[in-house]
């Protein structure tokens, strides 16, 4: 008996559990992280927009909803289900929660691949309809597979020791499930994006490579930063062809290119957009840069920007996009017609009907054309029958195509007292940079002209990490089915089972239950509205990308795994409600820090490392919560059967995943409304920054429930 109390489960048996709960969070993370930001993701940054913000919350909600109900009729089809096979068990897997295990494992893979497929390729409700269907089918299939396994670790450990045991081998699963869903993707899907091309600018020469007037083309492109015309690797330029870093001059015969790429490149832009925007505002007056990644902002003091100084930047800066979008448009034949193309990022922010508006009064055109806005172009389709484009069509086109695009693109925005701020986003800059280096460069012997090639995502990487991830959680989710003993006997313990409705009342009844619903329900519609948020506070917070977050979660995960070390000796001296109240503490605490950071004006580097040391700090109350969960959960149920003198731990847990999803739904809707109504956008994103107070406060309300939690007085008198 002693022999039994010390060991109430192998280690083997643990370790399957552990490993078990890596496909768990594989399986939900990797959506809950990524899904609302690949469904909608930022505006102003070239990626598709499958939904809209405001409207891709209902994919998550309605998915999520779905499932807090079906989570519980799982918990109650479980504990009622015969231990021994039947005839309808068509694989013989013995006991009540391993055979949903094993089929929920094997059909959750094609809904978590099929959930990136949306149908569109563009902004429809057709991919809102399917999103919905996807993610109800991935969450029902999720909670036939976790529900009977996270009901496995209180059924084979009785003891708070043997808890606090299984609990740890659970937490280090989750914790390094949570490393490989949250961190890893980031990295992973850029990695394999096919789609994804670095962006470069190259020069066409009629100059042959030895030529000295290439030398003098190249001073010319990097007049605005010179120092990146060589550097310190200055010594391996030569006139007759180089390749140096991310920079190469490159001999077709008598013709050569050259061509920057990579950081370099993007140093260039950002240099020769800063001279560019210099030029188009009067030097008299005076203004202060605002560079980000995603755009470059001239802040005005005292009134300064006026509606006089706007237009003036206006016609300025329509005097160089136009002759570049004159030379880069494309006519080709299209059937019996033609259609012209003016490729530019700057089509995200345009208006379609306004382009239709230009499409209708092409002169020269007999009949009205068709305006198209794509991803990363505006495409006129001339009406059957026309061929060609006439001179005073084609022009009519540039002009009106280029106003637009700055009336879309050129944003105003009010800060305070008296200052503005004159914004221009990323594609904006893109096209002024290539603009200005056309102007610079048209009077140099030998240019034949520029062709560059900006940074473009696509849906790729999102698939083939997810198809990964589906597999591997697959063979993560068999371990227990194969390694772990169930201990429960339906057949050999005779009681007369109590009505399902019955056991929910009974839940309701439970104080200890209730008390940890409402905590974990208020304090999780925080901590999973700041996860929502994540990639867009990477992107337009901390100026960085898919891969930012990779950075930011390994101290999160370094300090976790650590804190695995001390947590158990907390845990003789401090009871599971104080430990839960201080992991509350420190997560709430923290990230409301998020909107601090994300405001200020430091370089991104040091916004980065704020960032880092803010989910080192955050990291202890997540390690906390995953070690404790399982004791709490075991005290509840251990309450619930004193009363009913049953074992119900599935129901249980199907309540918990209840409480989960239903909170799953209360932060996706905190996270969608914030950024819907505060901005997700390049030029005003302050509702991604204010998910982190919201949250704070969502946590605050957990704080204050969780010191309610009864004491059990035999625990007591024990310790």
């Amino acid at each position: 008996m002693e022999e039994s109390k010390g060991r109430e489960f192998s280690w083997v048996e643990g370790l399957a559990i552990c490993l078990s709960m890596i496909g768990v969070q594989l399986c939900s993370e990797v959506i809950n992280q990524w899904g609302l930001y690949f469904y909608s993701p930022s505006g102003g940054v070239g990626r598709t927009i499958y939904v809209s913000v405001g409207m891709v919350g209902i994919i998550f909600i309605i998915g999520t909803c779905w499932d807090a109900f079906s989570s519980p009729v799982i918990g109650m089809l479980s504990d009622g289900t015969s231990t021994r096979p039947g005839r309808w068990r068509f694989i013989p897997i013995p006991g009540r929660r391993l055979p949903y295990i094993f089929w929920g494992g094997v059909l959750m893979v094609f809904t978590m691949i099929g959930f990136w497929y949306p149908p569109v390729n563009g902004t429809s409700w057709l991919n809102l309809a399917y999103g919905t269907v996807l993610l109800c089918t991935h969450w029902t299939l999720f909670s036939l597979a976790v529900v009977p396994l996270t009901a496995l670790g209180p059924e084979i450990a009785r003891s708070d020791a043997a808890r606090v045991a299984i609990g740890t081998w659970t937490a280090i699963g989750m914790i390094l499930g949570l490393a490989m869903a949250n961190a890893l993707p980031g990295v992973l899907i850029a990695a394999m994006d096919p789609g994804r091309v670095e962006s470069s600018l190259s020069v066409k020469l009629d100059l042959p490579a030895g030529d000295p007037e290439v030398m003098q083309v190249a001073a010319r492109l990097f007049a605005a930063a010179p120092d990146l015309a060589g550097g310190k690797e200055g010594a391996g330029i030569r006139a007759d062809g180089f390749e140096v870093g991310e920079l190469t001059l490159a001999a077709k015969g008598d013709k050569s290119v050259l061509t920057v790429k990579g950081a370099r490149y993007d140093k260039l832009r950002e240099a020769t957009a800063a001279a560019a925007i210099r030029n188009l505002i009067p030097e008299r007056l005076k203004y202060t840069p605002v560079t980000r990644k995603a755009w470059y902002g001239a802040e005005f003091h005292d009134g300064t920007l006026d509606a006089a100084l706007l237009e003036h930047v206006r016609e300025a800066a329509f005097a160089l996009l136009r002759i570049s979008m004159d030379q880069e448009a494309e006519l080709a034949e299209v059937g019996t017609a033609a259609a012209i193309t003016f490729p530019t990022g700057m089509a995200e922010r345009m208006d379609e009907k306004a382009l239709q508006g230009i499409a209708t009064k092409i002169p020269g055109v007999t009949g009205a054309a068709k305006a198209t806005l794509g991803p990363g172009f505006v495409r006129y389709d001339l009406p059957k029958g026309t061929q060609g484009l006439p001179g005073e069509g084609r022009a009519y086109l540039v002009d009106a195509t280029a106003r637009e695009a700055l009336r879309s693109n050129l944003i105003q925005l009010a800060a305070n007292g008296a200052t503005r701020t004159l914004v221009f986003p990323k594609a904006l800059r893109a096209d002024l940079t290539v603009a200005h280096l056309r102007a610079a460069l048209a009077s140099m012997p030998g240019v034949s002209g520029l062709e560059r090639r900006e940074e473009s995502f696509s849906p790729t990487g999102y698939r083939r990490v997810s198809t990964i991830f589906a597999f591997l959680a697959l063979v993560l989710f068999m371990l227990p089915v194969i390694f772990v003993r169930e201990r429960y006997d339906s057949e050999a313990v005779q009681s007369e089972p109590l009505p399902y409705g019955r056991a929910v009342l009974d839940a309701l009844r439970n104080k200890p239950f209730m008390i940890y619903a409402f905590s974990f329900f208020f304090f999780t519609i925080g901590f999973l509205a700041v996860q929502r948020a994540l990639p867009y506070w990477a992107e337009l917070g901390l100026d960085g990308d898919e891969g930012t977050i990779t950075k930011l979660l390994v101290p999160f995960i370094l300090v976790a795994v650590v804190s695995y070390a001390f947590i158990p000796i907390l845990a003789r001296h401090l009871h599971m409600k104080w430990l839960i109240f201080m992991a509350l503490f420190i997560i709430a605490s923290g990230m409301p820090c998020m909107y601090l950071i994300g405001q200020s004006n430091a370089s991104f580097a040091t916004r980065q490392l704020w960032g880092m040391i803010l989910f080192g700090y955050c990291g202890v109350g997540q390690a906390l919560i995953y070690v404790m969960m399982v004791p709490m959960i075991g005290d509840i149920i251990d309450y619930d059967e004193r009363l009913s003198g049953e074992r119900r731990e599935a129901l249980y847990n199907g309540l918990s995943a209840f409480i989960w999803k239903a909170s799953m739904a209360g932060s996706v809707l905190l996270a969608s409304q914030s950024m819907n109504l505060w901005g997700n956008r390049i030029e005003q994103y302050t509702g991604v920054l204010l998910v982190g107070p919201f949250a704070g406060l969502f946590g605050l309300i957990g704080m204050v429930l969780i010191c309610f939690y009864p004491v059990n007085k035999a625990e007591e008198g024990e310790g």
